[in-house]
């Protein structure tokens, strides 16, 4: 029993070590030889782990020469984008100028429910409002509306916003995240007075946030929201 135990926990961490290796695109969507390559590594990894018969090398083995035909594969795409439309296809253009391109359908095999599922999935009740719709090569559906459906921009508006990054979570919950609080060029004093200024510590705090104009943002325990200027958006550092 504790054979059988070991074996299932040594697959499993293979599993996991091996999907990591292979990259984020393996928890997103995947191309066809990716696609492939994942099916075939739970049935490879299964196998030895349901049958203690089954030596942990014949479970072993295939994993690591599927790793090592799968990193061929994706440098080879990544070098030649001859093999890499040969391994995962190429995007195609199914709506243009707000016109639904039927041939296109047909040899993608794709109906148009599938294309309107698509659409809704990419925010688009109305067909009409799409101007152009592009399947990528990992089935994904891309849509862009029409030109007189699309949002303005700032600058077309002459407004200026400033720099817009990635807010900070400082404090998520009620534990201070010290990486992110160095990201800021300040230090654990500086949030802690911050917060007592407020009557507050960090263990009544759920989330707090700092984004990239100086502001931040506490949701407390209770779900009470406090939003105040923590620094000069000049200091912004990152």
């Amino acid at each position: 029993m504790f054979t059988l135990f070991f074996r299932g926990a040594l697959l499993y961490i293979v599993m996991i070590v091996t999907m990591r290796a292979l990259g984020k695109r393996q928890l997103g969507e995947l191309e066809p030889y990716e696609l492939a390559m994942t099916i075939l590594l739970a049935d490879l990894i299964s196998s030895p782990m349901e049958s203690v018969s089954t030596p942990l090398l014949h479970g072993l083995l295939p994993v690591a020469a599927m790793f090592v035909v799968h990193g061929i594969i994706t440098l080879a795409s990544m070098r030649w984008d001859r093999f890499r439309a040969l391994a995962s296809g190429k995007p195609a253009l199914v709506i243009n100028r707000g016109v639904i391109d039927r041939q296109e359908l047909d040899r993608l095999c794709l109906s148009l429910s599938d294309l309107l599922e698509g659409l809704r999935g990419a925010g688009f009740l109305d067909p009409a409002e799409v101007g152009t719709a592009i399947v990528e090569a990992n089935g994904a559906i891309t849509a862009f509306p029409n030109g007189s459906g699309r949002p303005p921009k700032a600058s077309e508006q002459g407004i200026d916003p400033g720099y817009e990054g990635l807010p900070l979570s400082l404090i998520t919950g009620g534990r201070v995240q010290p990486g992110n609080l160095g990201m800021t060029g300040r230090d654990r004093p500086w949030l802690e007075g911050l917060l007592t200024a407020r009557g507050l510590a960090p263990q009544q705090v759920f989330l707090a946030t700092l984004d990239t104009h100086g502001r931040m943002t506490l949701q407390l325990m209770g779900g009470e929201l406090l939003r105040f200027e923590a620094m000069k958006e000049q200091e912004v550092c990152w």
